[in-house]
């Protein structure tokens, strides 16, 4: 644990900001009798878990009967453990709080004092204490005056750049269009403070580790919940950075859930989360084997410094707006129990709660605190790691609802799950502690997907500071995208827009944010763009669409990188639903057009508009190439680098440099058909990128099938930028004839690129012969061994260059020999010495031709 110092004395947020501080310390104002008067009521409901209402968990009373396995899941101690129980001799030791219907006096702990129950920690939020009994002591208690009733302290667990494209957030690509990275760019989370209640967040330097790279500097502040004892927890007015030395039993999970809600990335700002100027509050309440049995305490605790200034420079950077739950109990909840009431309590005080559904694959089962009135349920979406929705699925290892009744009369608040979100193979931040700080992973689970939703509420609550947690949950649910092809069908409920297993359908931030708008207008969510070889297909997505008679497509001429005038190119009857009150809230219209001759390979603007109330509106304009019309192949290349975009020039040339074939540039990581992360570090490359470039008919026909005398040729060549070097990993022609594809992969394989040089990959190989200047590509070096300062005759074949290079290996160019022609080649001697004539360091040396992909190692003695 790493202290942080206590926060300077409280300043007044700015005016700007004054909406939500507002709203909370208006909330706070209520005195305890209201507080007290909704539990009261509450407690005249049954609890789930006390059947027989004898004021005594049923849990309690189950492994006081059966014996102490009865506490695990299944009776069975080798899985995970229910409630908190310890043995003591013969005795059963039981972990419990104490739920009061009034503020507890003196005179009440002291009578508990009286049976031998020590009260290891106090709620303020909702009467209760904790305390450690046997079973005796806790049926004394139960009957102890003003005792609602005593409740099992339940263990909770974890729920362990792909998601933020399909929800609407951002994607460079713009397959995903309009994101609300497009539409407000400045909606980032600013000022927005989000505590994690988890394992503990990595983000600060230990050691040899120096902090996550996508969470340094970014924590405010953080409490230590991990075990029932208050005297060993983070009081009220204490503050410190916790960390998670759990490693693989927690797999860094804190430090992967909060990069996904809030992270800024790796470099370049891959694999951003969803919220990337958001701070975050570290509130450890799992330990370092993954397990937690003081949640209650630390939502407590968060629930007291709502309002805290953490000393932030920035004065928006205060108390904390939203709580991330992503852990749950084996055990379902009614929505009763002392976690899910605290949860339901910062609701009421004004702060958004999220929590995730638990990966049991249970039905009608939502835990403990998801269940909690106000809190936003969330449950698991497959993305498949892509933008696009038609290879989406339906995680199985979901809990499903309804939530098991608290006997209220309102029966919406037992509709759990609210959402789904991306939840499997989610990439975000690895914070093992034994690693550089860059590392990412993947994992899948409900709780991913909670991160998700806690970033967008993020978006929600900047845009929108004065909104309540129930009008932003509203505009989540009324927005999420439904119906959801692949999901299980499940029950319905009061509410026709929820399912059992989809809550309300998949989070669509830009949606939301469109509502959070004013719920009345027509809205254009998503226009996708694809094309095959010859046609332009649009994809329309709309929400409400309210007294609109048609949707128009829009385009533009490209005019140096803007469009020029729109004009309409075609128009739909818009046949979709008025209102968002629906099972289905998103309304698909597509159209095809043919690309005609003159227009193939053009870049044009595309848009789609209505006309509403005689005003009319038009979404973003989205940049799309029209094909360049039928193709002949298809080139799939990967490279691997963590600065693509500025420090790589790639290209494939067809035949070679005197042929006039055709060059096929390869676009910018926005034109990627993929992209992951891989092992490694940022100075060596982690981020693959893919790309597919088709290839049409016409000049490049000339030079099918590839053959040694008509190549095909990528080119890769570095900037020079220092800190970072990557390779090619895959080149690959896909030759499409009559008879079926064929296949050609170039060679050497895998390549790594060269600071300040080129490299090339060519299909079919290049001949990388060392007997002689015949060869294609040759390197000959007479003598190697050689020495240093000594003559070394260089020979290259013709198609190599006039020029020879001379790397260390490092990569670093260290020398340029200038060739003269000679039979067959080129020829010169160099003296191993470097480009300013010093002698070089006895060592090993790459010499390569100016092109091609032969090289030789030459071994230099002293």
């Amino acid at each position: 644990m790493r202290p942080i110092p206590d926060p300077a004395p409280r300043r007044s947020a700015p005016a700007a900001r004054g909406p939500r501080r507002a709203r909370g310390l208006v909330v706070a104002g209520c005195t305890l009798a209201c507080a007290l008067l909704a539990v009261s009521a509450r407690a005249a409901q049954p609890f789930i878990w006390d059947q027989d209402t004898n004021g005594i968990d049923d849990r309690v009373e189950s492994v006081h009967l059966l014996g102490w396995s009865a506490a695990f899941e299944l009776s069975d101690s080798t899985r995970r453990q229910r409630i908190e129980v310890e043995r003591s001799g013969p005795e059963l030791l039981f972990g419990v709080y104490v739920r009061w219907d009034h503020e507890p006096t003196t005179a009440d702990y002291g009578a508990l004092a009286l049976l031998g129950m020590p009260v290891l920690a106090r709620i303020e939020a909702i009467p209760a204490s904790r305390s450690l009994a046997t079973f005796a002591q806790v049926a004394a208690a139960a009957a102890l005056p003003g005792v609602q009733r005593v409740e099992a302290v339940p263990l909770l667990y974890p729920e362990t750049r792909d998601g933020a494209a399909a929800i609407g957030v951002r994607d460079a690509s713009q397959r995903v269009f309009p994101t609300l990275a497009t539409s407000a760019p400045g909606a980032q989370g600013h000022g927005v403070v989000v505590a994690f209640l988890d394992t503990g967040v990595n983000d600060a330097a230990e050691g040899g580790y120096p902090g996550h790279e996508a969470l340094r500097g970014r924590c405010l502040g953080g409490a230590l919940f991990v075990s029932a004892d208050s005297l060993s927890q983070t009081p009220r007015s204490g503050s410190a950075n916790p960390a998670d030395h759990g490693g693989q039993s927690t797999h860094a999970h804190a430090t992967h859930v909060a990069a996904i809600a809030v992270g800024a990335g790796a470099a370049g700002g891959y694999a951003a989360g969803v919220a990337p100027l958001a701070r975050f509050v570290d509130v450890k309440v799992l330990n370092d084997s993954g397990m937690g049995i003081a949640v209650p305490e630390a939502i407590d605790w968060c629930i007291s410094n709502r309002a805290r200034d953490w000393g932030s420079a920035d004065p928006d950077e205060r108390g904390i707006d939203i709580l991330n739950l992503s852990l749950s109990s084996p055990d379902a909840s009614d929505g009763q129990d002392l976690a899910s009431r605290l949860a339901a309590r910062a609701v009421e005080l004004g702060m958004v709660v999220v929590a995730s559904m638990g990966n049991g694959g249970l039905t009608g089962h939502v835990p403990s605190p998801a269940a909690g009135d106000g809190v936003i349920a969330v449950g698991a979406w497959n993305v498949a790691r892509s933008p696009q929705p038609d290879d989406d699925s339906w995680a199985s290892f979901n809990n499903t609802g309804p939530r098991a009744s608290d006997g209220d009369a309102d029966v919406t608040d037992e509709l759990k799950p609210d959402l789904l979100a991306p939840g499997v193979d989610v990439l975000s931040a690895n914070g093992d502690v034994l690693t550089d700080g860059t590392r990412w992973q993947r994992l899948s689970g409900t709780s991913m997907a909670a991160a998700f939703v806690s970033g967008v509420c993020a978006l929600l609550r900047e845009s929108a500071p004065g909104a309540s947690p129930a009008q932003i949950a509203e505009w989540l649910r009324a927005t999420a995208r439904r119906p959801l092809p692949g999901a299980p069908a499940g029950t319905s409920g009061a509410d026709p827009r929820w399912s059992s297993t989809r809550g309300c359908g998949l989070v669509d931030a830009y949606a939301a944010w469109l509502e959070s708008a004013g719920g009345t207008l027509t809205q254009l969510r998503r226009l996708a763009l694809t094309g095959d070889d010859t046609h332009v297909t649009a994809t329309l997505w709309t929400g409400r669409e309210a007294g609109v008679a048609n949707l128009v497509f829009e385009r533009a001429a490209d005019a140096g990188g803007a469009p020029a005038t729109f004009s309409p190119v075609d128009s739909l009857p818009a046949v979709g639903g008025a209102s968002l009150a629906g099972a289905v809230s998103v309304h698909e219209y597509a159209h095809i057009w043919n690309v005609p001759t003159l227009e193939r390979g053009r870049r044009f603007w595309y848009r789609a508009a209505y006309s509403q109330a005689s005003h009319r509106y038009a979404s973003p304009a989205v940049a799309f190439t029209s094909p360049g019309g039928p193709r002949v192949a298809t080139l799939e290349i990967t490279l691997v680098h963590d600065a693509l975009d500025s420090d790589l020039e790639s290209s494939v040339r067809a035949g070679f440099g005197t042929d006039g074939g055709p060059t096929f540039a390869l676009p910018g990581t926005a034109g990627a058909v993929a992209s992951d992360w891989v092992d490694g570090t940022s100075v060596t490359g982690s981020e693959a990128w893919t790309f597919r470039i088709p290839v049409p008919a016409g000049a490049a026909s000339y030079f099918l099938p590839p053959a040694p005398g008509s190549p095909w040729t990528l080119r890769v060549a570095e900037a020079g930028s220092l800190t970072r070097s990557g390779r090619v990993t895959d080149f690959r022609l896909i030759w499409h004839t009559p008879g079926g594809d064929q296949t050609f992969v170039g060679q050497p394989l895998p390549r790594q690129t060269v600071e300040g040089g080129a490299v090339e990959v060519r299909i079919p190989s290049a001949t990388a012969a060392v007997d002689g200047p015949g060869a294609r590509g040759a390197v000959r070096l007479l003598p190697n061994p050689g020495r240093s300062g000594g003559l070394v005759r260089l020979t290259l074949a013709r198609d190599a260059g006039s020029e020879a290079r001379v790397f260390d290996l490092s990569g670093r160019e260290v020398a340029r020999v200038t060739l003269a022609a000679a039979a067959g080649g080129w020829e010169g001697d160099w003296l191993a010495r470097d480009a300013r004539g010093h002698t070089l360091p006895a060592g090993v040396y790459l010499v390569r031709g100016r092109v091609g992909v032969a090289s030789r190692l030459v071994l230099l003695g002293p």
